[in-house]
């Protein structure tokens, strides 16, 4: 009997260490901080931030209900000429790492909007011109 309890707690334990698999995700690369009001460009193509215009998200060293949100509108352009306007939302049900916005799609990359930068606390007011938006290529 000692000899079945031992081979099943065995076996059980091989399983059940094979069953955790570990999943390897690619890290992000943040290749540009877009500051509002400046431009960033890709080859003939470059996407520039316009202003951000709503901040709810819950300041990082507050409690809160509801854990908000951060709008931005940039613009899309190509060879000089305005070809999108785009509303850009961060929350968390919007864009996030996870669930990346797609702005651009070059040659064999795409540009993503990943985040809006810096954080709310509730010391301190953030200065519209300090945002940015935080910018990954894949």
């Amino acid at each position: 009997m000692k000899k079945v309890i031992i081979f099943f707690l065995f076996i059980t334990s091989v399983i059940g260490l094979h069953a955790q698999e570990t999943l390897k995700g690619d890290t992000p690369k943040i290749i540009g901080k877009l500051k509002v009001g400046n431009s960033i460009e890709f080859d003939t193509k470059s996407i520039k931030l316009i202003k951000v215009y709503e901040d709810s998200r819950c300041p990082s060293d507050a409690t809160c209900i509801w854990a908000g949100e951060v709008k931005a509108s940039i613009e899309i352009y190509e060879s000089n000429s305005l070809t999108a306007k785009k509303e850009l939302v961060f929350g968390p049900k919007n864009i996030n790492p996870n669930q990346m916005e797609e702005l651009l799609v070059l040659d064999k990359k795409t540009v993503f909007g990943y985040n809006i930068s810096p954080y709310p606390t509730s010391e301190t007011r953030i200065d519209p011109k300090e945002y940015y938006l935080e910018l990954v290529v894949k």
